[in-house]
């Protein structure tokens, strides 16, 4: 156990591409890290469980599930388990996908799949493209591959039901962009109204418009952002309250603390002896 989350970053290949198979998954030891990439599970039989963000997913069967950049996740155990993992940059998938994936993060589902679900053609497809190589439109191809891919993922998600979320065009490309902010800057800004300054709008218009696409007021998406940092250093560093309560930003621990209490309804301290790593880790 360390002091922080470890981040693997620039790991991927120059194209900021990658898919490989699940052989050897269970060989291969895993310790609770950040990426810099998307990562796209694509469960075509067996049993895989992961912990993402402090929370275990189980795929079983044909399954789907995915880890945003930044999420703290690792591999726990499998069983007979076959499919991809494709790790992607995040510049390489269209806005308007990484806005519906990221809509998700708070949620965590796994998409129970039929076994013709069109993602497994197009990651087979994905796959023997990239061994192949040689093409002389290699790049356009692989992004092709890349959208469409992305694409397909992100509308099954958008299908699970009470899941749907309303797209539109700019205001659509506005609250990409708060979203954005809030992930670079929530450690340092917390108030709405220094967020609709950077994007040249009012406090009151950025809530409107958060509220009609997301169903949540701008603050909402702050303080979950915030509160979701809160619980992967609570849960998988040896940080005390102190410590996470100053790399979130807060001066005063006691304000932090309430803040916690506040919205999750249980101290820092009991939700870390509830759920640390380090006591509860699976060998």
């Amino acid at each position: 156990m360390t002091d922080k989350i470890p981040v693997h970053n620039d790991e991927l290949p120059a194209s900021g591409i990658e898919i490989l198979s699940f052989e050897g998954l269970a060989e291969s030891p895993d310790i609770p890290h950040r990426d810099d990439h998307y990562m796209f599970i694509l469960q075509r039989k067996g049993l895989s469980v992961w912990s993402i963000d402090f929370k275990e997913c189980t795929l079983e069967q044909i399954s789907l599930c995915f880890v945003a950049p930044g999420q703290a996740h690792h591999y726990l155990e499998s069983k007979n388990a076959e499919g991809w993992l494709i790790f992607i940059e995040p510049k390489l998938i269209p806005g308007e996908y990484r806005m519906a994936l990221d809509s998700f993060v708070f949620h965590q589902r796994v998409i129970h799949a039929g076994e013709d679900h069109p993602v497994f053609t197009l990651a087979d497809l994905l796959q023997r493209f990239i061994t192949d190589g040689g093409n002389v439109f290699y790049q356009s191809i692989l992004h092709s591959y890349v959208h469409t891919l992305t694409g397909v993922f992100a509308a099954s998600l958008i299908a699970e039901p009470g899941m749907a979320i309303k797209t539109g065009n700019h205001k659509y490309q506005l609250v990409i962009a708060f979203k954005n902010l809030i992930k670079q800057q929530f450690r340092e800004v917390k108030q709405v109204k220094d967020y609709a300054a950077q994007l040249n709008i009012t406090p009151l218009y950025l809530n409107e418009v958060t509220k009609e696409l997301t169903g949540f007021i701008a603050s909402y998406w702050i303080q979950k952002e915030i509160l979701l940092e809160a619980q992967r250093l609570l849960f998988y560093t040896n940080m005390d309250v102190k410590e996470i309560a100053f790399t979130l930003g807060y001066e005063d621990h006691t304000y932090f603390s309430r803040f916690f209490k506040n919205n999750l309804g249980i101290t820092a301290s009991a939700f870390r002896q509830n759920n640390h790593y380090l006591s509860n880790h699976r060998h």
